[in-house]
């Protein structure tokens, strides 16, 4: 099934809008992702080695094949299959919005509890702050395949 997801960036590049409530998760911050689980949103705060990348290729203005799966997920020709990211209950949770979500956007976020400069991969059911961010060209994601 593909999806079109819609991408948002921030007019300024030090603006988010917050997370908004979860609960951390117990030990996360050791982990390559720290995943976050909000009222109809799911964020991924990822290692600063893979980060900028990922935030680069997923929000940039290029449009990478991206598939999301039970247990693996591919950015052009990176594939991700570790366990540990790929089989946390948040990440089960992003492919039920992936997949049952109206309209599905994709932006970053922070919140108040994570170090200053922390960046939230978020993907959402709902958009963004329109005073915040400006819609860009919208992604391509196949889910479950």
């Amino acid at each position: 099934m593909d999806r079109e997801v819609r991408r948002y960036r921030s007019f300024f590049p030090s603006w988010c809008q917050a997370f908004g409530d979860h609960v951390p998760e117990p030990g996360g911050e050791v982990r390559a992702v720290e995943w976050l689980v909000g009222q109809d949103c799911v964020g991924a705060i990822i290692i600063p080695k893979i980060r900028d990348m990922l935030i680069r290729e997923l929000l940039g203005s290029r449009k990478p094949r991206v598939i999301v799966r039970e247990g693996s997920m591919c950015l052009d020709e990176l594939d991700f299959r570790d366990a540990e990211v790929c089989g946390h209950p948040a990440y089960v949770a992003l492919l039920d919005l992936l997949v049952n979500a109206d309209t599905v956007h994709l932006f970053l976020t922070y919140h108040l509890i994570y170090p200053p400069g922390t960046r939230i991969i978020t993907v959402a059911s709902k958009a963004p702050q329109s005073l915040i961010y400006k819609e860009t060209t919208p992604l391509r994601v196949s889910v479950g395949e």
